[in-house]
């Protein structure tokens, strides 16, 4: 049976994984819960609402760079709290986790520079659209990022989900 400074450890431990779990799952819905819903209802209904695409796509326009930039700190916090149970996984599992944050992270760069070559061709007053086929070619490489990062992120919670279940059998 463990003494007492050793079960206050181990609450400890557990209570710092906790903490840093809820943390994980708060960030990871803000970011693509937020970007799923908004996919899913928002653009949708704004459609719906305001007549058209291209009036919902100037929102939007504002809306994703939001997005992207909250993803970056999100990464940067998954990183940290990988980084945290690093030695505790072993095999593929440690493989595949770091492999899908790292295709998350791939994914930013792509979305901010096909972002603001398409916000060059956007003109607010009026909503016009410059050059409109060398525009949609652009959102079409754009939500080919946007998608493989969702796809990435995905599956970097069922790993984490994986991961800490191997942590915690131990």
């Amino acid at each position: 049976m463990p003494n007492s400074s050793n079960r206050l450890a181990l609450l400890s431990a557990f209570g710092t994984a906790l903490l840093r779990r809820l943390g994980y799952f708060s960030l990871m819905g803000a970011w693509m819960g937020g970007f799923t819903f908004y996919a899913l209802i928002v653009i949708p209904t704004a459609g719906l609402v305001l007549g058209g695409e291209r009036e919902v796509g100037f929102i939007t326009q504002k809306v994703t760079f939001w997005l992207n930039l909250i993803g970056l700190a999100c990464l940067a916090y998954f990183a940290w709290n990988m980084l945290r149970d690093w030695s505790g996984l072993t095999g593929p599992l440690r493989r595949w986790l770091a492999t899908s944050w790292i295709v998350m992270v791939a994914m930013s760069p792509g979305l901010f520079i096909t972002h603001g070559l398409m916000d060059r061709l956007l003109e607010s007053p009026g909503f016009k659209i410059h050059h409109i086929g060398h525009f949609t070619d652009l959102h079409t490489v754009y939500l080919g990022f946007a998608t493989v990062q969702w796809t990435a992120a995905m599956l970097h919670i069922g790993l984490s989900l994986a991961a800490w279940r191997q942590l915690d059998s131990r």
